[in-house]
Parts: structure tokens; C-alpha cells; sequence
């Protein structure tokens, strides 16, 4: 028997090769190639590792970038193990809108995935209720019309900056099955928001719908906006303080100085209504304005410190005080009101009036200990919101609440039953903006279009008009009903002014919250772009 040593058993070798004794020659080229091969395969190996290692999915959809996950992907990858449920609903919708026969769009969800740092662009809470007001948009679209909408999961980053990889997929995926047709999302009004839409979508040509910009420097031809602008929310506050009992002598404003486009755009916007008339003034005897660090970005600084601020609103006996910052600054900012002995006051005091606006309201804030807090210190909160849920949800029978809003709220009760997740605004402002989205495509499909590209949707969005009963292309979101506005005729007509597009909702309801007591508002619901006694928006 020949042993599996007796090289004449080698069938790979060659045949001259087996029966000859082996020469030095022969070994040298043998090992040589033996040793070729090994190292091929080892170096293919390494580099096939090294390239893959980048990537957090198999299909290289999303790219490992520091400790995130950047990229577009229709799948649910585990961004955060708190947004499991949501991520796999919408993946499990995305499978059924693939296989139902119909038409299918895709539109991109485009915002961080990951909170991780303080100053993050949104909270986790934020994140999961906007996935949350998507997709009960999508189920909504998906089960009425004759189309289907595939979202998409588009990680800008936590800091927003990782946008040029979100939009160079986007631009990619607008061919296809299910083609890219718009993006929503969108959250924070700053300059890589912008630069996101100048440089990667409007090149692109796909049309942006933010749910909860509000800064008016955020201007572009393909940006719209669901929520009303900075100016229309302080016009409400205007509106409300003119026919209510509001202190107009005894004012103070508190700004953050972060170099933020949205509260610099909220500062200048409280100057240009309030300033004169009100006595906010930079005197530098009498001064009637100070600053703080809010904590939104990745800057290393010192923040929400109001220490400074409030003994200097609390030695005037300030009574109305602007706060010209973002939500997350709220409570710090109440917190530091409780730590200041000069601040405390008798609840039989006349009110300290804190006036601000907001996307919702301030689940952090509106707890029983502030509440406490607020009635014992006799301070007041008024805010002009974009979605007050909690009213909404307590008004059947008021005109004042959005149509949509009560069928909106029993699909979102089924997937936080019982929470008070709606507060804060977000789910109601990405519904809607999914859902102008949706509107959109079913008007270009009820004109005979058979493929609904990006450019068909783009131009819908600008056709809408409430007049004449909505006639033509009105959005019933859970917000109110609303269309959107095209400023840049008018600002072509007027000479020297600076370029505008506007692109903001009309006809978008801005209620007002007060806290701790919910107050009678004797003003008239502000309606953005209405004019009393020119024009009428139809009820919300």
C-alpha cells in the first residue's frame, strides 16, 4: 500500500514530477510557489477585511463613521436599541409597499439616528417620535391610495454634518423601482441644513420638506417648511399679548449668543416686534437684555449658565421676559429663576410672564414639581406652539382643533398608549410633512402621470392653494390644514430686496400655550398668511 507520503500518489503533481527525485530546483519553485499563493490569499484576505470593516451592513448601504452609522438604508439597522420597534415597523411597511402591485416612492427620513453628546441636534425621544409620526403617515398613504411609500432611514450624523454622504445616495436612488421623490426631516435651523439642501439636494433637484424648521434664513427653492416661520410664531405671541392683560413696562429679554442660526434669527425677530414699543433696551444704565451659552453643538464651552442673567431680570422686577433660545434651555433657565432668593415671589404676586415659542410643548418642563414650582413662584409660561396635543386632544367639538388630528392620534395611540410622547410636537410635525409629501403624489398621479419622479412632486408642492374651499391641493395634516406659500415674486417686485423663496405653510394654525394655568385666550386663533378682513383661511 502506498502511503499518503509516497509522492507517486500526488495527483496534482505533474507525472515527470512523481517519479524522479526532487532536485534543489524543483523544492526552490515549489515553496516558492506555495508561499506565492499564501500570501495572495492573506493579502486579499486583509484587504477585503480592511474595506468591509468600514461598513456597518452587508450591503454597504451605511458606512462607519467614529462611532456612527452614516448612510440611506430601507432596512432597520440598530442605530439605538430604543428605536428597535419603530425601525422594524417601517422595514416590515416598506416590505408590504414592495409587494403590493401599486406604485412605490421612496421618501428619505433625513436626521441624526444617534444622540449620544449633549448638545446632539435631537434628543433620542425627538428621534423616536418623528420615526414614530412617519410612519403612522406612511400606514396612512399606504392603506388609502393607489401608491405606496417606502421611507427611507437617511443618518446625517448627530451633528448634522455628514450630509454630502446622505444626499450623493439620495441623488443615486432616484431612478429605479421605488425612486427617491422627496426628503423629510430636517430638524435643526442652522447652516449645514441649508448647505445639505444647496449643495446636495437642489442640485439633485429633489424637493426637501422640513417638519420643524422655523428660522427664516432658511430659504432655498427646493426647502419647504411645515412649521410656521420664527416671525409667524412671535406675530402670534403679538396677536395674544394685545387683547390679553400682559405687562408691556416692566420687559426683559435673555438671548443665547451660540452662534446658532435659529436663535439668532428668534433674537432678531423679538427686536424687530417687541424692542421700541416694549423698553428692551441695551441702555447701558438701564439695560433690559442679557445673555447666555444654550447647549446646543459639540463646542467644548461652558453652558446653560443664566446665574448672571436672572439677578440682573430679577433686580429690575422684571415682569414679561423674552427668552430667545431653544427648548432644551427651558428648564435650566427656570431651575436658575428657583436658585436666585432675589427672584422669589408670593403666589399672590403679580406674574412673572416668560414669553417663547416652540414646535410643542415641554414634556420636561410641564411636570408636577415645575408646576408646583411655577404657581408657588408665580411665574407664567406662554408659548406660541405649532401643535398643542394636549388641548387638541381634550377639544372634540372646538373649532380651533386641526380635523386631522383626532383620526392622527388614535393611530399613534397604538404605539405609545397612554404617554404623553405627542407633546413635544415632533410625531404631529413629521406626519404632516410625510403627509404633503403623500398629497403630493396623488395629485400627480390624478393627473395622469404613471411614474411620479422628484420634479412632478416638486412642482405639486408649489400648486396648492386654500381658496376655494382647497380646491386645489391642500395638506389635511394633524397640525391643521395647510398649503404652501412661493414669496420670491414678491420680493422680485420689491427693488433692492434681499432674495426670498418662502416656501412656508398658509393657513397653519399657531395656538397658544400658557402654564401653569391653562388661560383663556381671548385673541382670535392666529392663522399664518391670514389677514382679517382681506382674506380667510378655511377652518383647520
Amino acid at each position: 500500500m502506498r502511503g499518503i507520503r509516497d509522492r507517486r500518489t500526488w495527483r496534482w503533481l505533474p507525472r515527470r514530477l512523481r517519479f524522479r527525485v526532487l532536485g534543489l530546483v524543483d523544492v526552490v519553485v515549489l515553496w516558492t510557489l506555495v508561499a506565492a499563493l499564501t500570501t495572495a490569499g492573506a493579502w486579499w484576505g486583509l484587504d477585503s477585511y480592511r474595506h468591509h470593516r468600514d461598513y456597518c451592513t452587508s450591503n454597504r448601504d451605511l458606512r462607519r463613521v467614529g462611532q456612527e452609522c452614516i448612510g440611506v438604508t430601507a432596512e432597520a439597522y440598530s442605530f439605538d436599541s430604543d428605536l428597535g420597534d419603530i425601525l422594524g415597523r417601517i422595514e416590515d411597511e416598506n416590505e408590504r409597499a414592495r409587494t403590493s402591485g401599486k406604485q412605490v416612492v421612496s421618501v428619505a427620513v433625513v436626521m441624526p439616528y444617534t444622540s449620544r453628546s449633549p448638545g446632539a441636534a435631537m434628543s433620542q425621544d425627538l428621534i423616536r417620535h418623528s420615526l414614530q409620526g412617519a410612519y403612522v403617515g406612511q400606514k396612512a398613504h399606504n392603506e388609502g391610495h393607489k401608491s405606496a411609500i417606502q421611507l427611507l432611514f437617511a443618518n446625517v450624523g448627530e451633528d448634522l454634518s455628514h450630509w454630502k454622504t446622505v444626499t450623493d445616495a439620495l441623488a443615486a436612488r432616484r431612478g429605479g423601482d421605488a425612486p427617491v421623490v422627496a426628503a423629510i426631516g430636517f430638524p435643526n435651523s442652522d447652516d449645514v441644513t441649508l448647505e445639505a439642501v444647496e449643495k446636495g439636494l437642489e442640485p439633485a433637484q429633489i424637493p426637501a420638506v422640513s417638519a420643524v424648521l422655523s428660522s427664516r434664513e432658511m430659504e432655498n427653492p427646493y426647502l419647504f417648511k411645515v412649521s410656521p416661520s420664527t416671525d409667524q410664531l412671535v406675530d402670534a405671541l403679538q396677536l395674544y399679548v394685545g387683547a390679553n392683560e400682559i405687562d408691556q413696562k416692566n420687559t426683559f429679554m435673555i438671548a443665547d449668543i451660540r452662534p446658532d442660526n435659529y436663535v439668532a434669527n428668534l433674537r432678531a425677530v423679538f427686536d424687530k416686534k417687541f424692542r421700541k414699543p416694549w423698553g428692551i433696551t441695551d441702555d447701558k444704565v438701564e439695560r433690559r437684555t442679557e445673555t447666555y451659552q444654550g447647549i446646543k453643538g459639540s463646542e467644548e464651552v461652558t453652558s446653560q449658565v443664566f446665574g448672571g442673567a436672572v439677578s440682573a431680570m430679577c433686580a429690575v422686577d422684571a415682569r414679561t421676559v423674552f427668552l430667545a433660545g431653544r427648548d432644551a434651555d427651558l428648564q435650566p433657565f427656570l431651575e436658575a429663576i428657583d436658585d436666585a432668593p432675589s427672584c422669589h415671589r408670593g403666589p399672590d404676586d403679580e406674574p412673572l410672564r416668560i414669553l417663547r415659542v416652540s414646535t410643542g410643548r415641554a414634556p420636561d418642563t410641564e411636570t408636577e414639581e415645575m408646576h408646583d414650582f411655577a404657581e408657588r413662584n408665580s411665574i407664567e409660561i406662554v408659548t406660541a406652539v405649532a401643535v398643542d396635543a394636549p388641548r387638541w386632544e381634550d377639544g372634540d367639538g372646538d373649532e380651533r382643533v386641526p380635523k386631522a388630528f383626532a383620526t392622527f392620534a388614535r393611530s399613534y395611540d397604538k404605539l405609545e398608549k397612554g404617554s404623553n410622547a405627542l407633546d413635544d410636537g415632533y410625531a404631529v410635525m413629521y406626519h404632516d410633512a410625510l403627509t404633503a409629501v403623500g398629497t403630493a403624489v396623488v395629485h400627480v398621479m390624478h393627473s395622469g402621470t404613471e411614474d411620479v419622479s422628484h420634479n412632478d412632486v416638486s412642482d405639486e408642492l408649489r400648486r396648492g392653494s386654500p381658496s376655494t374651499g382647497c380646491a386645489v391641493g391642500c395638506v389635511s395634516g394633524a397640525s391643521g390644514l395647510f398649503t404652501f406659500a412661493d414669496e420670491s415674486a414678491e420680493a422680485e417686485e420689491s427693488a433692492g430686496s434681499k432674495r426670498v423663496y418662502g416656501l412656508w405653510p398658509v393657513c397653519k394654525p399657531v395656538p397658544i400655550v400658557t402654564f401653569p394655568v391653562k388661560r383663556h385666550d381671548k385673541s382670535p386663533l392666529y392663522r399664518t398668511y391670514e389677514v382679517p378682513g382681506k382674506n380667510a383661511c378655511p377652518a383647520p
